[in-house]
């Protein structure tokens, strides 16, 4: 008599890992998909086993009822022969191999024409009985060519273990072993089915199987963030490292929340992760709305990344511009009324992209210098690709540009509204590289300032700055001083004065021919040494330019301590001068710099009403395109001699 307790033990097990599957969220992935689909099969095999073994059993075996319990065995036999088929498509997605499975016509063989042979030969078990049969006692029999299942099946398995064995690098070793388990155990099971047909083991041993591999594989801590209920970093982390190992082609969407810590620091924590609820539900929406497979990621501070292997572009660009849209959208958080501001980047791997570690590093970096708002960057697009590349190789053009001298001194004139000619100029670094031509000061400044290399572009920069003064004086050429930018490591140099009066000494310099600028970040800045290095080069008769005046909040107190000459106002004032209260604002700052001793620029002047509502203000110097742009030593020097006077 057949032992049925196996098969009510193993519906049991399915029935929890179901369940649990459920409440934890599995089943989005390509993997948590194909192991419900697995799972759910497992189940109405087991299912059909209890029935179609029932007779004779629990149910009387009659004549009567012999064609339900023909349906069950020959239903019981297709559905479990093509367990073994959709354990590896489980195998595929879990190794994230689908691509390859996707292109090999061969692997797409193996997997599809053992079946065939299967069902033709269940099929013709209906004219023959030779795969299974009852006699006239109702007694089931194996046939002779049952064994052809067991070939196919024993075929499977020495496919699956090979292919597990290929792909054993996109495995830990414990997943490894437990997707390998599954076939020992279930060779156990028919072994055992097949010798002692009484006990029905091989649904049983199916089932541990699966709840190995639901311990071992399906485990939410590693994939799932539970806070946001998308996948994890740890699962980005693994599944972009596993595609690169394979090569595997796939385009992300980078979504970035520029404004995060901005937004985090002003909402409690609970308020910050329903904004980032909220964002998630809307890029979810997006590419489930364009019914297109993506894997959705929550990296780290306020950075999604949307995964696809979908080779339409187009599609992909859309769903971008949507997920751009509705990340720029306002919206209300409890009480508070929130404006994100994003960054939407599209990139291909490994067309763009060829390794994990500079994929990791983009991901962080993307934002601090591609455009924001509605505007999606995509990286199959020149001016973009050019932009990456030229971010990756930043350091090894400047190592380049310092050792080889492809920086170049730009000037650009500023004009004395009491003199009423140019009596001095600014200078300003550029660099022109061989690849990708003249390099914005904004980036390359600001990674010489990371990788410590703007220490030795300020030595160049004074070196240059005091030879051309030096030029000047001996051809006459009216300037009464230059104005240079001190960078914020370079206020920190404990030598500061001293190489200062090096290359002042160098060119045989007078003090008051350099005025040395530095920002209002730098000036606010509570580093004492800051302040000791304008103090004691300001005794050697050095005059200090405060630049960049009203781009943050300034702090007069701390300016006041120091003893600058000139104060600039940046060019953001002068492109809201026309703004009624704006004016007021700037026309009262300057008198009350005036009346302090200070000499004012305004920077960034452009068109003929700008300059004249500053005359009109009583600033002392212009500076600006209405003028000039920066210019190359020789065309500045020509453009002063022909405006002498």
């Amino acid at each position: 008599m057949k032992i049925l307790y196996f098969d009510i033990a193993a519906m049991m097990i399915l029935a929890v890992i179901m369940i649990s599957l459920i409440f934890r969220k599995m089943l989005s992935g390509r993997a948590n998909r194909f192991y419900a689909v697995l799972l759910i099969h497992i189940i109405i095999t087991t299912i059909v086993d209890f029935w179609a073994e029932s007779y004779g059993v629990w149910i009387p075996a009659t004549e009567s009822n012999m064609q339900p319990r023909l349906v069950g065995c020959y239903l019981y036999f297709f559905l479990r022969n093509l367990t073994t088929p959709l354990y590896h498509l489980f195998i595929c997605a879990v190794t994230d191999t689908w691509h390859i499975l996707k292109k090999s016509k061969s692997l797409k063989a193996m997997l599809i024409i053992p079946y065939a042979i299967i069902c033709m030969t269940l099929f013709s078990n209906l004219f023959t009985h030779r795969v299974f049969y009852f006699d006239e006692n109702l007694v089931y029999h194996r046939g002779a060519i049952l064994y052809v299942l067991y070939a196919a099946s024993f075929f499977y398995l020495i496919c699956g273990v090979i292919y597990l064995i290929r792909y054993k690098k996109m495995l830990t070793s414990d997943k490894f072993v437990a997707l390998m388990l599954m076939y020992p155990l279930n060779v156990l099971a028919i072994i055992i089915q097949l010798f002692w047909s009484q006990f029905l083991v091989e649904m049983f041993m199916t089932s541990l199987t699966m709840l190995l591999v639901a311990l071992v594989i399906q485990r939410p801590e590693q994939i799932i963030n539970p806070v946001l209920g998308v996948r994890s970093y740890i699962s980005y982390t693994m599944d972009m490292k596993q595609a690169f190992s394979i090569q595997k082609p796939v385009r992300i969407i980078f979504a970035k929340l520029v404004n995060y810590e901005a937004l985090s620091s002003i909402l409690e924590y609970d308020n910050c992760m329903q904004l980032l609820r909220s964002i998630a539900s809307d890029l979810a929406l997006s590419y489930k709305a364009a019914n297109l497979p993506m894997d959705l990621y929550y990296v780290e501070n306020g950075l999604f990344a949307l995964v696809t292997e979908n080779e339409q572009s187009q599609q992909v660009q859309d769903i971008a511009k949507n997920i751009s849209e509705k990340m720029t959208a306002e919206k209300q958080i409890k009480h508070l009324q929130v404006e994100p501001e994003s960054c939407v980047c599209i990139i291909r791997c490994p067309q763009d992209i060829d390794n994990y570690e500079t994929l990791l590093t983009f991901g962080n970096t993307f934002h601090t210098y591609l455009p924001h708002g509605k505007i999606v960057n995509d990286m199959a697009e020149e001016k973009d690709r050019r932009m990456f590349q030229l971010r990756g190789e930043i350091d090894s053009i400047i190592s380049d540009a310092v050792a080889n001298q492809r920086f170049m001194m730009y000037y650009q004139p500023i004009y004395s509204t009491k003199e009423k000619r140019f009596l001095s100029a600014e200078a300003l670094i550029r660099l022109k590289d061989e690849k990708y031509g003249f390099i914005s000061p904004e980036l390359f400044i600001t990674a010489a300032e990371k990788n410590g290399m703007i220490l030795q572009i300020g030595d160049f920069v004074l070196d240059e700055v005091c030879g051309f003064l030096a030029r000047c004086e001996k051809d006459g050429l009216p300037m009464e001083y230059i104005e240079l930018n001190l960078s914020m490591n370079q206020c920190m140099q404990a030598n500061l004065k001293e190489k200062v009066l090096y290359y002042m000494n160098k060119y045989d310099l007078r003090p008051d021919q350099i005025n040395l600028e530095i920002t209002e970040t730098a000036a606010n800045k509570e580093q004492d040494i800051v302040a000791e290095n304008i103090r004691e080069l300001s005794k050697e008769g050095i005059n200090f330019s405060l630049d960049d005046y009203g781009t943050g909040y300034s702090n007069l107190s701390r300016i006041m301590e120091l003893p600058f000459h000139i104060i600039k106002l940046d060019k953001s004032l002068a492109d809201r001068v026309n703004d009624s209260r704006i004016k007021v604002l700037i026309k009262n700052t300057i008198q009350m710099l005036q009346e302090i001793g200070m000499e004012i620029v305004v920077e960034g002047v452009e068109t003929e009403e700008t300059l004249q509502q500053f005359l009109e203000m009583g600033c002392d110097y212009i500076q600006g395109f209405y003028y000039s742009k920066p210019l190359p030593e020789q065309e500045f020097v020509k453009y002063v001699w022909e405006n002498e006077g």
